[in-house]
């Protein structure tokens, strides 16, 4: 099928005649019947049976729609991509982010990325690691922000900073011992994440396997739980300062556990600029949340 094929056939399958598909398509009825015929022709079976003056569309059409849908889809996305190249000169950021920082350090970094290039537009989003990492390589994100250093085949990684691990709770107090903790009233994270496993492996180092009685997937869902009386969880400093609310608090835990942050990218993907003036608030942005909370909260 040629791509005027395809399209008057998905507007006839959309509008269920070949008049109402003629006016969305903005041309006339016998050049659209035209087009069909000649769909039909390539194909080598018919596409559409009339049943007492309304066109019904055959078993082949409705499993040939299936994919069709699919290629029209990614023919909506690149027109939209061409308007969004006309309205934005400079271009646009589409970065992938855990939806922790979504609500933590994300919005802080875009209003400045906004500030510094006011020309490019931004989409974000909010998945977990093994999402945004598929993102990127269908080309659907640009850059990915995530915690960890883990390997993945042709993505390009940049650590930009580190955030500490912390106990967020109804507890008040001093620092927090690790040794010292139940386990099993924690509100876990699970160890395909990566806070997940330096949690994980640091108990190991104790002798200790956690058995958490409630286990989440997000940061920010165990920070909820935790706001909910339903325990203590270890999360990362940022995530805690942004879900900190009246009743709870955050200690410092001993020994020390930290994560790395960083930014990722295909490995042949073309940097421009903007990029790396994203990455470069990113840094800035983690180093200057650091400074601020060991302000307020010195060793």
């Amino acid at each position: 099928m040629r791509l005027r094929h395809i399209e008057v056939f998905h507007a006839i399958m959309q509008t269920g005649s070949i008049s109402k598909a003629a006016e969305l398509l903005g041309v006339s009825q016998p050049a659209t019947s035209k087009v069909l015929q000649h769909a039909e022709l390539a194909l080598g079976f018919k596409l559409f049976e009339r049943v007492k003056g309304r066109l019904h569309p055959t078993v082949e059409a409705d499993i040939l729609y299936v994919e069709v849908s699919k290629l029209h889809q990614g023919l909506d996305q690149l027109k939209t991509l061409s308007s969004n190249l006309r309205r934005f000169p400079e271009g646009r950021l589409h970065v992938g982010c855990l939806p922790s920082m979504g609500l933590s350090i994300m919005p802080r970094v875009i209003r400045e990325f906004r500030h510094r290039y006011p020309s490019v537009a931004c989409e974000v989003e909010t998945n977990h690691v093994e999402s945004l990492v598929s993102g990127l390589r269908s080309r659907h994100l640009d850059l990915a922000v995530t915690y960890g250093v883990e390997e993945f085949p042709g993505i390009r990684s940049l650590v930009l900073g580190e955030s500490e691990l912390v106990y967020f709770g109804p507890e008040q107090g001093d620092e927090v011992n690790l040794g010292e903790l139940d386990e099993a009233s924690l509100i876990g994270l699970t160890r395909t994440d990566n806070i997940g496993r330096i949690i994980a492996d640091h108990f190991a180092q104790l002798g200790r396997v956690p058995k958490s009685a409630i286990e989440v997937q997000t940061y920010y869902v165990a920070c909820a739980f935790a706001a909910e009386g339903c325990g203590a969880t270890i999360v990362d400093e940022l995530t805690a300062r942004s879900m900190l609310r009246d009743g709870l608090h955050i200690r410092r835990i001993r020994p020390t556990m930290s994560t790395p942050l960083s930014v990722l990218t295909r490995e042949t993907h073309v940097i421009r600029g903007f990029y790396h003036g994203f990455s470069e608030i990113l840094k800035n942005t983690i180093a200057a949340r650091k400074q601020c909370i060991r302000q307020r909260n010195p060793r």
